[in-house]
């Protein structure tokens, strides 16, 4: 007997399971019993060689991990290998490729994504999903059924829409396409969260017709997510030198900065800090101090750089910083936050915003000062083998990629969001224009 039970995170963000609580889900899968099936997406065939087109699948995990993309309407489909996301056709569903003139195409033009990943599924029949099983899983089942013709309906005007686009003359794959993504996405470095997400706020005040969502993470793991074909109209980044070397040209023209900042180290109430002891503390025997994950956070590789150049304060203190027993955050876990620590190296923004006790580190230090840009460069980190990143004055930028779903409306969004009060959210002011300006 399959269990369910370990894939209770990705069956809660299905459309099939909305609206239900996890005994619910269980309770109908258990009764109901489709199979789990692992490795790549396989079609089935029939006997005469004919497609299967009675049995249809919903992806349980990928692998790699598909990072799960806000849906506005809860029977929209997931996004394109995320949890959810119902595989092969729907019974009777869509019959898209009667209309398809063949090679069609314009030459050039993008097709359907490919499925690169492994995946694992659940498997259904029509006999499975109305067949009656107990009086005491059927009220569960009523609610699944329900759930599966609202995302019929809603796959049928997705298809009204395609149908339109091909009779009218219009290729559906191609940059010409009536725009069908119903959500303005953001994504947003961890450092400028409560900011973008005011403006997030204000935004869908005003545009109730393209509600933005917004996703937050290191800058690092955000660039990859881009690369990789995720959704994006806005991208607000933590260090504007990763998108220089990591993004330009090919996936975005230029940037604009929004904010300075510098690093400091945190304190808490129980254990205050300050500018004249932080030395004496940090290296006390039984200090213990940490910073996000360099590998894919700037907040974290800054944190490095900033231990790295505090040689230019004292001679040998890089180094009783860096081996320090209770240093902590070098490791390479997947979840970026800092480990639990008596101190933290992060931005002065963030003290701010968090109300902590906190010491201001030397200008030759804190990246903050745009003169002393000589002096930061000394300090260099490895994210990966193929990605070196040089210290450098803290500057945050946002920019819009160039493959943006909604770029008129990406431009208006990063418009509103320059006029953030970024002082009273801690920044430092700071502005510029690299490469093409995307808020013109």
């Amino acid at each position: 007997m399959a269990t369910y039970d370990e894939y209770l995170p990705e069956l809660r963000t299905a459309s099939l399971f909305c609206d239900m609580t996890d005994a619910e889900i269980l309770l109908v899968l258990n009764a109901m019993q489709p199979p789990i099936k692992k490795g790549p997406p396989q079609k089935q065939k029939m006997a005469n060689g004919e497609e299967k087109l009675n049995t249809f699948r919903m992806v349980l995990r990928s692998h790699p991990v598909t990072p799960l993309a806000p849906r506005y309407f809860k029977y929209d489909m997931p996004k394109f290998g995320e949890p959810g996301m119902l595989m092969a056709e729907i019974p009777a569903l869509s019959r898209m490729q009667d209309y398809v003139v063949p090679h069609g195409r314009p030459h050039g033009a993008p097709g359907r994504p490919k499925h690169t990943q492994e995946i694992e599924t659940l498997e259904f029949t029509p006999d499975m999903i109305t067949a009656f099983y107990s009086s005491e899983s059927a009220p569960a089942q009523g609610k699944m059924l329900r759930n599966f013709l609202g995302i019929l309906a809603q796959k049928v005007c997705d298809i009204r829409q395609e149908l339109f686009l091909l009779r009218d003359g219009r290729d559906m794959y191609s940059g010409l396409t009536l725009k069908t993504d119903k959500v303005l996405h953001i994504r947003s470095a961890g450092v400028a969260a409560n900011v973008v997400k005011k403006a997030v706020r204000l935004w869908n005040a005003i545009h109730p017709e393209l509600p933005a969502e917004c996703i937050i993470g290191g800058s690092v793991d955000l660039i990859h997510q881009v690369k990789d074909g995720a959704p994006c109209d806005v991208l607000v980044m933590a260090d504007e030198t990763l998108i220089k070397s990591m993004l330009m040209p090919d996936y975005v023209t230029g940037y604009r900065l929004f904010a300075g900042n510098k690093m400091v180290v945190m304190g808490s109430e129980e254990n205050p800090i300050s500018r004249d002891d932080w030395q004496e503390k940090l290296l006390a025997p039984d200090a213990t101090f940490g910073h996000f994950s360099p590998w894919g956070d700037p907040g974290g590789y800054r944190a490095v750089m900033a231990m790295l150049l505090a040689e230019k304060i004292h001679p040998g203190l890089s180094n009783k910083l860096m081996q320090h027993p209770g240093h902590k955050g070098m490791a390479r876990l997947a979840e970026p936050e800092p480990q639990p620590a008596m101190y933290t190296f992060g931005y002065y923004s963030m003290a701010v915003s968090r109300n902590l006790p906190f010491a201001e580190l030397p200008p030759e230090m804190d990246l903050s000062a745009p003169a002393l840009a000589e002096t930061y460069a000394t300090a260099v980190f490895a994210i990966n083998a193929g990605t070196i990143v040089t210290g450098a004055p803290i500057a945050h930028a946002v920019t819009i990629p160039v493959g943006a779903n909604n770029p008129d409306l990406a431009k208006a969004f990063c418009q509103l969001f320059m006029q953030s009060d970024f002082s009273a959210a801690g920044f430092i002011t700071r502005s510029g224009v690299y490469g093409e300006d995307p808020l013109v």
